[in-house]
């Protein structure tokens, strides 16, 4: 017999279940590496937390039945006027009234890019209406309250069995799960006036139309030193690439995409590189200094150059350490959030 619902059900005489409804703003995880990976965590072996029903819709107005709304892209919320925003500030005003009405709490993610933009009226409207609002790495919400860290979950058990291939020496990757990140480009033309004899640039995904003629420039100039794979990558390939990788070059770290780069490599036991923020000192303080490897500022080709040489003179050993970071832990964590907010309503 399935239990009874609170939230929307409560308000018709439902009595309160202790297993909360929870909505997820997203499509339902799929074979893609997707953030909500991390909220169902891993059931390969039947061990994946429970005592949480999770519901995934990205339209967040559609609310039967619903005790907890986590709202992974605020943009959702806002639909198809990102760059209006009387018309945002009315959306927003509109969810909070609903979450209001129906007794739901409010869970959400804060992306990376968010903080680089500032907080509009809009998101901090919303924001104030969170019970928790949760960060992939300290941040501040938009009414100033510290985010609940919750870590991006190590990626080691999902791809068991998968093909693997051999570190290809002075190989130095950039990829992405899905469109290249536009930084990449300054990675092109810094690589290219580099002194590393020794060493090659890969890149693997798929180039943003609009910088498709400034690689083909570059590579180019550069056809000894530069291959590029332009095409959204599998998960099979991506492994593929970065298990080739001697080391795997990260921009904009505060991303997601960025993230799930650098959680990949990391357990495929490959070092990253990447520039030194408080975000990637805590990663490295946290798996190894070796295996995160950190240069000063936007890469430039002296920084690269040195990176690259501390990296062949003291390369890492055994593995990284991504103990705290197994995906049933992280799963669990959101779980635990969830539960709180139905709790708090």
């Amino acid at each position: 017999m399935p239990l009874p619902r609170t939230g929307a059900a409560a308000e018709q005489g439902a009595i309160e279940a202790s297993v909360p409804t929870v909505l997820v703003t997203s499509r339902p995880p799929r074979y893609r590496i997707d953030y909500v990976d991390q909220l169902v965590g891993d059931d390969s072996e039947g061990r994946a937390p429970g005592g949480v029903a999770l519901e995934f819709r990205t339209d967040p107005f559609r609310v039967h039945g619903v005790d907890v709304i986590h709202l992974t892209d605020i943009s959702t919320v806002f639909g198809d006027h990102p760059g209006h925003d009387r018309e945002r500030t009315r959306r927003a005003k509109r969810f909070v009234r609903l979450l209001r009405r129906r007794r739901i709490a409010l869970v959400r993610t804060v992306q990376g890019e968010e903080a680089s933009r500032g907080t509009s009226r809009a998101a901090a409207i919303v924001d104030e209406a969170a019970t928790t609002v949760i960060s992939l790495y300290p941040a501040a919400a938009a009414d100033g309250r510290q985010t609940h860290v919750v870590g991006h979950s190590h990626l080691r058990d999902r791809f068991l069995g998968f093909p693997q291939e051999q570190s290809v020496a002075g190989r130095v990757l950039i990829t992405a799960v899905s469109t290249l990140h536009p930084s990449y480009q300054a990675v092109l033309n810094v690589f290219g006036v580099a002194e590393l004899p020794d060493w090659t640039l890969r890149i693997a995904g798929k180039v943003p139309v609009e910088l498709e003629e400034s690689y083909a420039r570059t590579l180019a100039d550069h056809t000894d030193a530069m291959a590029l794979r332009n095409e959204l990558l599998s998960d099979a390939a991506c492994v593929s690439e970065v298990s080739q990788a001697e080391v795997v070059l990260v921009t904009a770290p505060e991303t997601y995409e960025s993230m799930s780069i650098l959680m990949l490599a990391l357990s495929l036991d490959r070092p990253v590189l990447v520039e030194d923020t408080a975000q990637t000192r805590s990663l490295a303080d946290e798996v190894g200094s070796s295996w995160v490897r950190r240069h000063t500022g936007p890469v430039t080709a002296q920084a690269l150059e040195t990176a690259l040489a501390a990296l062949r003179q003291d390369p890492p050993t055994g593995r990284p350490n991504l103990d705290s970071r197994a995906p049933n832990v992280v799963s669990e964590q959101y779980h635990d959030v969830y539960r709180a907010a139905a709790a708090a309503r």
